[in-house]
């Protein structure tokens, strides 16, 4: 019986929560993971810091450990490349994308970069973004029927300019498309100021807006000086062409015959990091190009399934206009 043909999704931060505790160790199975793991757990040691091990194995879950920007990286990061492992035995994965943080996973997930490069990857980055001041608010343009208000898009819209009206100081731009969310960045006056202009919004259980705990103004201007930091110290790290499609930020895809190696790294430390990530343009594409039988959301969690679903909704993919028919279909799998 042939596998199912795939779209991979690698999450961002916020996917490791208290449910997740534990998750890389169930999950890791021996291999080039666990070598990048080791490597990992033994930089950390020289650091006197606690391991990844330690920290995915704590007996509970510390918001002051496990949400601290360095060790949320690299727990999430370990936690999703020990999933794909176990994805790929079944599933025929055709292309690979990811929501911010989970673009640097879906680097050594497409084969682009090999496991160790990744995570040198994702801990190169995170320590330089805990640098940078600011922070990011995610906020929902959809209703309860995941469908897109447009009520919600012009409130946002209007609330923004008024803080931006403020002046430089209270800069705050969208960071990150994500289905029918948005996740806005900016520095801490403005982040703060639009957290109270922003319209007060229940979809289910949870409410809108809300400030991400341990998150920077990542995807904006204001990360100017990261992307020149990482642009020097990840020059060397050994890149090649991806082994299936990659879906970067903006929707485009790079193929495994004709991708560039030197255009990944240097859209990885540079635009990638300016820029607005349109994590719904990555999944559009996935949709549009691919057609797979399956949409995967990979772990930790499943952060991912409700701004997969957004767009599906909106494009009408397979027919699917309601949230009721998405959910009976099982086109989105977390496992």
């Amino acid at each position: 019986m042939s596998k199912q043909t795939a779209v991979l999704f690698c999450p961002g931060r916020g996917s490791y929560g208290k449910p997740e505790l534990g998750f890389v160790q169930r999950t890791l199975q021996p291999g080039p993971v666990t070598d990048a793991l080791d490597a990992s757990d033994a930089w950390r040691k020289e650091q006197g810091r606690p391991t990844i091990r330690e920290i995915d194995g704590a007996p509970q879950f510390r918001p002051g450990l496990h949400l601290d920007g360095e060790n949320a990286a690299e727990l999430i990061y370990f936690s999703t490349m020990a999933h794909v492992e176990r994805l790929r035995a079944r599933y025929r994965i055709v292309a690979v994308a990811g929501n911010s943080l989970g673009w640097y996973t879906a680097l050594p997930a497409s084969g682009a970069i090999d496991p160790t490069s990744g995570w040198r990857l994702v801990a190169t980055m995170a320590a330089l973004q805990k640098q940078v001041e600011g922070g990011q608010i995610l906020m929902t343009a959809v209703g309860d029927d995941w469908l897109r208000d447009a009520a919600l898009v012009n409130a946002i819209n209007v609330a923004m300019d008024a803080v931006n009206a403020r002046g430089p100081e209270h800069f705050v731009a969208r960071s990150i498309r994500l289905g029918g969310h948005e996740v806005i960045a900016g520095t801490e006056q403005g982040v703060q100021v639009l957290l109270a202009q922003l319209p007060k919004v229940k979809i289910g259980e949870r409410e809108f807006p809300f400030r991400l705990a341990g998150h920077g103004p990542f995807h904006t201007s204001l990360c100017a000086a990261t992307s020149q930091r990482a642009t020097a110290l990840l020059a060397d790290i050994p890149a090649q062409m991806p082994q299936c499609h990659l879906i970067d930020g903006f929707g485009n895809v790079h193929s495994p015959w004709s991708a560039d190696p030197r255009d990944l790294l240097d859209y990885t430390t540079k635009a990638q990091v300016l820029e607005p990530f349109d994590f719904t343009a990555s999944v559009r594409t996935a949709l549009r190009e691919f057609n797979p039988d399956v949409l995967l959301c990979a772990g930790p969690g499943a952060s991912l399934r409700a701004p997969v679903g957004h767009v599906v909704l909106r494009e009408g993919w397979r027919g699917l206009r309601s949230k009721d028919a998405l959910f009976a279909s099982g086109v989105i799998a977390t496992d």
